[in-house]
């Protein structure tokens, strides 16, 4: 599953680097970071028990990926890496980040609306946390473990 997530990331990297002009030489790494700003990005939000909101991001339900505060948090943080780490000015970066994110995340919920193989959302949202997903939101919504027992399973997730 993560895997197939990585590739969607990877194509939409390498596409956007091209059209912002950034060196070759920077293209793995530039990738790396991206794929790793997406990745934490997906898996604070269920850390942070915004399991509602990345849902409704992955199925489509946000009007303007772009606008929504976890996809905004990936941006954010793609840009800051790109410059501490990689040395990019702050405008190639927010400008490949502010590219590049929205790209990913609306391709990713294309492939979820499309019933595209290994896209369902039970199916990140477990990649992502590392257990079960059905486990996880019986937690919340008051299951048989309650809300303690949610917090537990997110505890153990990270």
């Amino acid at each position: 599953m993560l895997e197939q997530i990585t590739k969607v990331i990877e194509q939409v990297s390498s596409s956007e680097i091209v059209k912002g002009g950034i060196t070759s030489e920077l293209t793995s790494a530039i990738t790396k970071e991206t794929g790793s700003s997406i990745m934490e990005g997906l898996k604070s939000s269920i850390s942070s028990g915004d399991i509602n909101g990345l849902t409704n991001l992955l199925s489509g339900q946000a009007a303007n990926i772009a606008a929504n505060p976890i996809v905004k948090d990936m941006i954010t943080n793609l840009a800051g890496g790109l410059i501490g780490k990689l040395g990019l000015s702050d405008s190639v970066a927010n400008n490949f980040a502010n590219g590049v994110v929205p790209k990913v995340m609306e391709t990713i919920v294309a492939k979820v609306q499309g019933g595209d193989s290994g896209f369902q959302i039970s199916d990140i949202m477990s990649s992502l946390g590392g257990g079960s997903f059905q486990d996880i939101l019986g937690s919340l919504t008051g299951g048989k473990d309650g809300i303690g027992g949610a917090l537990d399973k997110l505890k153990g997730l990270f």
